[in-house]
């Protein structure tokens, strides 16, 4: 018996961190056998890169058909090429209000912010989503990683862009949109 609570103890952390990995909304989807994910196309905050990868940030609801319990969440959708892959990824209402906390404290008044032989990076890690907002001497960049939440050796999603930084206020509208 003593065995086995140790054994407990010391893999426990492991199995909360594996846990961790998912959002909320992504465990409300996976629990429910039925599903009708309703989308806000009105508010929408979409990124561009050169190469015609995009992703695009938007307002759904969630609704368990068997229970009717409803939930809202934010939805991004991300087309990456070479492969051509396509992948959503959810960032539940838990976390909305730190992402706004993180852009309006620390991504706007940084949108004109410049450097000489120096450079400043921004990261906010939500459960799903990872969002990079680089300033260097030369350019201004935003980045957005997938977090790996499927099973071990499934690739990483990963877009960037330099032209689109002046959208980041259409990310804030459309997170302000789901309080």
């Amino acid at each position: 018996m003593k065995i086995f609570v140790l054994l407990f103890l010391i893999t426990s952390p492991f199995f909360c961190f594996a846990q961790n990995q998912e959002s909320s909304t992504r465990i409300f989807i996976d629990k429910a056998k039925y599903t009708q994910i309703n989308k806000d196309w009105n508010t929408t905050a979409e990124f561009y890169s050169g190469i015609n990868e995009y992703v695009f940030f938007f307002p759904i609801e969630i609704i368990d058909l068997k229970t009717k319990e409803k939930i809202k969440a934010l939805e991004l959708n991300m087309f990456i090429k070479n492969p051509d892959l396509y992948k959503t990824a959810w960032i539940g209402l838990d976390e909305i209000d730190e992402f706004i906390h993180f852009i309006e404290t620390n991504v706007i008044p940084n949108l004109d912010l410049k450097f000489k032989k120096k450079s400043s990076e921004f990261i906010f890690k939500a459960k799903e989503m990872t969002f990079n907002y680089l300033v260097d001497e030369k350019r201004k960049r935003i980045s957005i990683s997938l977090n790996n939440y499927e099973k071990a050796g499934s690739p990483n999603f990963y877009f960037w862009t330099e032209t689109q930084v002046s959208k980041i206020p259409e990310l804030l509208t459309v997170l302000k949109k789901m309080k």
